[in-house]
């Protein structure tokens, strides 16, 4: 992607942000757009502490208690996905943006001898998938909004 349109994605995303504050009334800080706009320059899943050691990198002064404060808010505004890979962390959940991003599915990959400590995590999209949603569907007369569909494993040798 390229620069101009990052910069069109972050200002869209802290557009939807500001909305959302003032809609249910919440503090319009600084630090949750900081926050943002770090998680939208990212291009990789990431958990709190992740998050956090990033900020203090770059000098940023937020305690985790804000990062977990924001992370909530952020979910429920739509503008991140929590995941459950299985990871042994600290912080067992992980994240990743999701206002642009379509549905897709995950292949965790653990490394070989370890303690479920992930090796990579590859993002995909089958359209199978969308044909077992779609029987799913059909079946029990529902209709679909989401789901999420992981698949475990190591590499073979």
């Amino acid at each position: 992607m390229d620069t101009i349109q990052k910069e069109k994605n972050i200002a869209l995303i802290k557009d939807v942000l500001r909305n959302y504050l003032l809609e249910k009334g919440f503090r319009n800080t600084p630090e949750r757009y900081t926050i943002l706009e770090e998680i939208y320059n990212m291009d990789h899943h990431f958990n709190v502490d992740d998050l956090y050691l990033l900020m203090m990198q770059k000098k940023y002064h937020v305690s985790k208690a804000t990062i977990y404060n924001t992370i909530e808010i952020f979910l429920d505004a739509g503008l991140i996905r929590k995941h459950q890979f299985g990871e042994k962390t600290l912080t067992s959940s992980s994240y990743e943006k999701s206002y642009f991003d379509k549905q897709h599915d995950h292949l965790v990959i653990y490394k070989k001898d370890s303690d479920k400590e992930i090796e990579e995590i590859i993002e995909f999209c089958d359209p199978r998938i969308q044909g077992i949603k779609e029987a799913i569907e059909d079946a029990f007369g529902v209709k679909i909004d989401s789901h999420s569909l992981y698949f475990y494993g190591i590499k073979n040798d």
